[in-house]
């Protein structure tokens, strides 16, 4: 199996996580906080951070949109340190790319038992030397449960009745409105232009993030080991960036709530990418005495 096929899958399953951890009912999404149904840690979980959510809101003389912004940036810096240890490791992957491509490139053509375990002590000496954790790439998991249920409390609070109080009006922001996909609504540009340009901002705010998240910095940049492989496995991340960035944008489209919210939290990830990019070219030209 090839690092582009590996990743596919590794997509896939991130998508079937998401909506097991949702509860694997669409329509649970459309009922209030209160509503039975899904997972009972998982509706803990969403309980836990509407209530969060709404007395944040009521601090703040009942706007909803305070509760939104203040909940979303917290966790989001609740999840740095998981983030930038993630980071972290993705640069030294990175760091250590020719070497690996050497121990690899050495036993390219030896596929006898001896030499294969050969090549996976030198790849292990290799993780040890640039302390690459084989299992770092599980670490965004252990964020999902929090993200999803912030999802979830996105699409509910809204409709739950003992929150109805609430102000959810935000200058042209109406986090009440009907989705324009809902049964009886028909879709007019006159009624839904904030569903459109909030979708859009989500599309282009994600995008661009993919691409500087995606982009080596110069220092990284080793282009005498810049394999095909390597470029196809570029181009593949690239197709899998749209493919996200259009299904956030569809789903954004439909509820402004959930919009908002991303915007917000893609923002932040550039904050966050910017800030640990700093720190790891900081330890990196510090690692190896460079001025």
């Amino acid at each position: 199996m090839n690092k582009s096929t590996r990743k596919i899958l590794l997509l896939v399953v991130v998508l079937m996580f998401i909506v097991t951890l949702a509860g694997c009912d669409v329509e649970h999404y459309e009922q209030s906080i209160d509503a039975e149904g899904g997972f009972a840690w998982m509706q803990w979980i969403v309980t836990k951070i509407a209530e969060l959510t709404v007395g944040i809101s009521r601090f703040a003389g009942d706007h909803y949109i305070v509760g939104l912004f203040t909940v979303t940036l917290l966790i989001r810096i609740v999840g740095w340190p998981i983030y930038s240890k993630s980071n972290a490791m993705s640069s030294n992957m990175q760091i250590a790319q020719p070497e690996m491509n050497r121990v690899q490139e050495k036993y390219r053509d030896k596929k006898d038992e001896a030499s294969q375990r050969q090549l996976q002590q030198e790849m292990m000496q290799v993780y040890k030397k640039y302390n690459i954790n084989p299992l770092g790439c599980l670490l965004p998991f252990l964020q999902m449960p929090i993200f999803v249920a912030m999802y979830q409390v996105v699409r509910r609070l809204p409709k739950t009745e003992r929150f109805q109080d609430l102000d959810y009006n935000f200058f042209f922001l109406d986090f009440q409105g009907a989705s324009p996909l809902d049964a009886g609504v028909a879709f007019s540009f006159a009624d839904h232009w904030v569903n459109i340009l909030l979708a859009a901002i989500v599309g282009t705010t994600m995008y661009f993030y993919q691409r500087y998240a995606m982009s080596k910095p110069e220092y990284l940049q080793n282009k005498k080991y810049d394999s095909a492989k390597q470029q196809q496995s570029q181009q593949t991340m690239k197709y899998m960036t749209y493919f996200m960035v259009i299904m956030l944008t569809s789903i954004a489209f439909t509820n402004i709530g959930i919009a908002v919210y991303w915007i917000i939290g893609n923002l932040f990830q550039f904050l966050q990418t910017y800030v640990n990019r700093k720190k790891n070219y900081k330890r990196h030209f510090e690692n190896n005495n460079i001025t």
